[in-house]
């Protein structure tokens, strides 16, 4: 099955990423700087990529010396958009998979950063090494992403803390940081938040849970199993259990949100009986990522 619909493409083209903070790009995109001249001033050229707009393309250059090259300016906004995608084991829960949701909000978000000319890139840890797509620029690049989100392997008890500072660290990304994970950490979820509040990002966490994690409806007696470190307890699950379940969950939620609030990360609630339309369309407009 496609992670989007063609009807539901259609109508992300209509919309684009918004930087709270502009940064000053290199390459001539759709979206202007807010350090602009008072004309267009040419910078540089640099070898032809797939994706790159064919209407800065120099033919000229191409006539002298047979060789695909894009002009670049100084006075146009060159947006980076980097989408983290958490696989963990955690993820493959609930009808549809917290994974599965995860994955087309990245892809619906990716569709439109492409079609606004932005630079995206993907990055995803997980078992068997990191997904990793860079510097994709176009709708024509788009099944490049989706191919790779839909091939994402989700298992395994690889989660965003280490692997979120490493690649801050190693990477330095700029620009518009979206990351999708259902935020659930023995630690704490903020501790791995930690890495993505840096200089040069403004940082997007969505988080997805399922209505079962909200209102578990379990009785009896159980064996509940870590879905990551396989560890397991035997409980009896009474309304007294359930309300400290609520209370502790609360209190989590509550210590996520002021952190994020804290560190202007945008938090994002999101559940997986939501429809993506009303997610994209109507949740992350009010937030402020999409107009």
């Amino acid at each position: 099955m496609a992670l989007l619909e063609p009807e539901f493409l259609a109508r992300l083209e209509r919309l684009e990423i918004v930087a709270r903070r502009l940064r000053r790009g290199v390459q001539r995109g759709e979206r202007s700087s807010v350090r602009r001249g008072s004309s267009v001033e040419f910078a540089d050229h640099r070898p032809y990529g797939a994706g790159d707009d064919l209407r800065f393309l120099d033919w000229n250059l191409y006539a002298r010396l047979d060789r695909l090259m894009t002009k670049l300016f100084h006075d146009e906004e060159d947006l980076a958009v980097h989408l983290v995608l958490d696989r963990s084991a955690s993820m493959d829960f609930g009808a549809p998979t917290k994974a599965l949701v995860a994955k087309r909000l990245l892809a619906a978000l990716g569709y439109v950063a492409l079609a606004g000319m932005n630079r995206v890139s993907l990055w995803s840890p997980g078992e068997g090494g990191d997904v990793v797509v860079k510097n994709l620029r176009g709708v024509r690049s788009a099944e490049r992403l989706f191919d790779a989100l839909e091939r994402a392997a989700v298992g395994g008890d690889v989660g965003l803390d280490e692997p979120l500072g490493r690649w801050v660290s190693t990477r330095r990304p700029r620009g518009v940081l979206l990351l999708v994970s259902d935020l659930l950490h023995p630690g704490g979820a903020w501790e791995h938040l930690r890495a993505i509040v840096r200089g040069g990002l403004e940082p997007y966490a969505v988080r997805v849970l399922t209505p079962a994690e909200e209102n578990p409806a379990l009785e009896g007696d159980l064996r509940l199993v870590d879905a990551e470190n396989g560890s397991a307890v035997d409980v009896s699950i009474t309304p007294a259990l359930l309300r400290r379940y609520h209370a502790t969950r609360e209190e989590y939620d509550r210590r996520l949100d002021q952190f994020c609030r804290s560190r202007q990360i945008v938090l994002v609630a999101a559940r997986t009986d939501a429809s993506l339309e009303t997610l994209v369309l109507e949740v992350l407009r009010h937030k402020g990522l999409l107009r």
